[in-house]
């Protein structure tokens, strides 16, 4: 059951990690919507992301 556990667990970070790098890579690459209110909506949106990259609750 450890097993399954520890899988799913990474499986988790590496699902984070890859929605957080098509985040950051959308905030850089946009050509609409670039006003500020979209870009503290993507910090608010990256932010978790990468806080669960790092091991951070």
């Amino acid at each position: 059951m450890t097993t399954i556990e520890a899988i799913i667990h990474y499986a988790y970070f590496v699902m984070a990690g890859i929605i957080g790098l098509l985040l950051l890579k959308g905030l850089f690459k946009r050509e609409k919507r670039q006003g500020l209110v979209y870009d503290i909506v993507y910090a608010y949106c990256i932010i978790p992301f990468l806080l669960r990259v790092l091991y951070i609750k």
